[in-house]
């Protein structure tokens, strides 16, 4: 009875030291990904800023980039979404929809300059979400290089809009 015990207290051992070793190489092996999605993004998003500069959308106060934010924590594991903040003026709640647009043109321009693959056919980069709180602007990018970036785009125009399902 004693040698049964052992054995299945040793079984529960090892099973536990299996699963922390397997967990602490996914999160290892996700994190290297992350990390090197954001630094894309963030050259992809620095590359649309300074365009939007150029073209007079942005004045060079508002063009300045501090280093962004992963969303993927909340999200979950997989998804590839950064947030970036811009100091903008008054006026730039008003100007939402033309920033937006704006910026997802530079980010496809610049996804086809450098010829960024994505998992879907268009631009590799994409503005997710917009909005001014505390006159910043915070932008999420997502970079679709995977599938979980993709359904979380989905699950995003599902929350803004539920008449699509």
């Amino acid at each position: 009875m004693a040698l049964i015990v052992e054995i299945i207290i040793g079984i529960i051992i090892a099973w536990a030291i299996y699963v922390l070793i397997h967990r602490m190489v996914v999160q290892r092996a996700t994190r290297i990904v992350r990390h090197s999605a954001q630094a894309e993004t963030d050259v992809a998003v620095k590359a649309a800023v300074q365009r939007l500069v150029n073209q007079d959308v942005l004045t060079e106060d508002e063009g300045t980039l501090p280093a962004s934010v992963t969303v993927a924590d909340v999200w979950g594991r997989g998804v590839m979404a950064f947030e970036y903040t811009l100091q903008v003026g008054m006026a730039a709640e008003r100007r939402l929809p033309q920033l937006e647009a704006a910026m997802n043109a530079a980010l496809a321009s610049y996804s086809a300059d450098h010829q960024v693959q994505a998992c879907v056919a268009g631009s590799a980069f994409v503005v997710s979400d917009i909005w001014v709180y505390d006159d910043q602007l915070h932008l999420d990018v997502a970079y679709l290089m995977n599938e979980s970036t993709v359904e979380y785009l989905k699950d995003l125009k599902k929350l803004n809009d539920p008449a699509v399902q």
